[in-house]
């Protein structure tokens, strides 16, 4: 159990710490915006990989690809029930302050309950394997609190708010983290589907929510730099903490 709450309290961490660029950065250019979604997307992708490929070996084919389209579907439903923040402020300028709050709300639990659950899923498969996701999600907090915080300041929410919610996002994460664990503890023949199901969840968030929004620049080449990169630093933490 100390071990999920320090890998909540590091999640956090790391997105407070994208979060606070807001008071140094404001507004991200378009470049900038590009890369750092598609080194999230190279970062969770792999990390994906790894958890179902940790569910096949503890479940089997059947189990494993029904938890991953299970994932998928959740996530895509959930989609069309909560409200997504980008997707209203390329199309307007929300002037009424609550309406801003419950639309990063639903965009701050669509994004990162399931990174809280794949952290507890993992732990409760084994604590290296917890590690090396947690490891993995800090690294792309880091980019993703500046994606939470920055875009707000950009449409004049202000940076203090705008760093509250990317931190508030990474606290989200790190209770999903610590509830999902508790829940897994108790029931640990969930443990396989579950780690096949935050795969599937992982991988609708990255090809239907961040890889789309870091191609809209048409930067194509810095896009798959930027997820080779991702992807490959990974790589190299699942390596060194021999997962």
């Amino acid at each position: 159990m100390i071990d999920v709450v320090l890998g909540a309290l590091v999640v956090f961490l790391a997105t407070s710490a994208g979060a606070v660029a807001a008071f140094f950065f404001g507004c991200v250019g378009k470049t900038k915006y590009s890369a750092m979604l598609a080194f999230s997307a190279g970062a969770m992708a792999f990390s994906a990989v790894e958890m179902f490929s940790q569910s096949h070996r503890m479940g089997g084919d059947v189990m494993a690809v029904a938890g991953f389209l299970l994932g998928f579907l959740a996530i895509m439903g959930a989609e069309k029930l909560l409200p997504h923040v980008h997707m209203h402020l390329k199309k307007e300028k929300l002037d009424k302050s609550k309406k801003k709050a419950a639309l990063i709300a639903g965009t701050i639990t669509l994004h990162n309950v399931p990174e809280g659950l794949a952290i507890a899923t993992a732990f409760a498969a084994s604590n290296p394997l917890g590690w090396f996701v947690t490891t993995s999600i800090a690294l792309q907090d880091i980019p993703e609190g500046a994606l939470v915080s920055t875009p707000l300041a950009c449409y004049g929410i202000g940076v203090k708010k705008s760093v509250f919610y990317g931190m508030f996002s990474g606290f989200v994460e790190g209770v999903a983290a610590i509830i999902g664990y508790v829940f897994l503890s108790s029931f640990a023949a969930l443990v396989p589907p579950a780690l096949a199901f935050s795969a599937g969840a992982m991988v609708y968030v990255i090809f239907v929510e961040i890889l789309p929004d870091a191609l809209e620049g048409r930067m194509e080449r810095t896009v798959a730099v930027s997820f080779a990169a991702g992807a490959a630093i990974t790589f190299w933490i699942a390596s060194a903490l021999a997962v």
